[in-house]
């Protein structure tokens, strides 16, 4: 996801880049944030990159603010825009272009965190990750790059898009790090990626890579439910 700010005074501009950074790490969520000092500038990049949010000053000198919105509403209906400037009298600007939220200079933190939220709320949430001691470095892994986790002794072998990997952890560490819909811990010593299962078959999942994942054989019924009620939610969400 891609977010940007465009902003031509240097100091507000970074005070939105810092605070909208603090917001994504404390959510644990990755984007890309770009920043521009000119509506011109804005422009020409959203000639070549798609933005979901949009932190626009109002008055800026050539193109404000407002023309950058009317433009995008032109071609994106969705994306999430929230104005910046020193006036409350723009109200009006704002309900045209269908801006999610208004904040009034001198800008605040707190504002920023409630602008973001409502942005979240417009564009639907942002992929999480987690952190994650690998070969001795601290590494950044994005939910989706999860297919599936082995728990052997203290460590977890995981299995991800880019290939397997093993950190010392316990199991039960991480199934806690990674609480979202799409895993499910089928068995005592496996976690599995829900988006990658092929198919539920005489008590295994099959996945996408080819892996067998046994299940708890008292519980086949409840984690067949578990997965048939999670792949029909994903279909009606489309």
């Amino acid at each position: 996801m891609n977010i940007a700010v465009c902003e031509d005074e240097e100091n507000i501009r970074n005070f939105l880049l810092s605070s909208l950074k603090e917001e994504l790490r404390c959510r644990r969520l990755y984007a890309n944030v770009q920043t521009y000092e000119s509506g011109e500038a804005l422009l020409e990049a959203m000639k070549h990159m798609t933005f979901e949010i949009y932190f626009l000053d109002i008055f800026m000198p050539g193109v404000s603010g407002v023309s950058v919105a009317e433009t995008l509403r032109a071609k994106d209906s969705d994306a999430a825009i929230v104005f910046t400037t020193f006036s409350q009298d723009y109200y009006a600007a704002g309900f045209a272009v269908g801006a999610v939220h208004y904040l009034v200079k001198p800008l605040k933190r707190e504002d920023i965190s409630e602008a973001f939220k409502r942005c979240l709320k417009q564009v639907g949430e942002m992929e999480r990750y987690i952190e994650l001691t690998i070969d001795r470095e601290n590494r950044r892994i994005m939910l989706p790059d999860f297919i599936w986790v082995e728990s052997k002794d203290k460590v977890c072998e995981l299995h991800l898009k880019s290939g397997a990997f093993r950190t010392y952890l316990q199991l039960n560490a991480l199934e806690c790090m990674l609480e979202d819909s799409r895993f499910l811990r089928c068995h005592r010593s496996f976690i599995i990626n829900m988006d990658y299962v092929s198919r539920m078959e005489n008590g295994r999942f099959y996945m996408s890579d080819g892996a067998v994942i046994p299940v708890r054989q008292a519980e086949r019924g409840r984690f067949r439910i578990a997965y048939e009620d999670y792949m029909f939610e994903k279909m009606r969400r489309r």
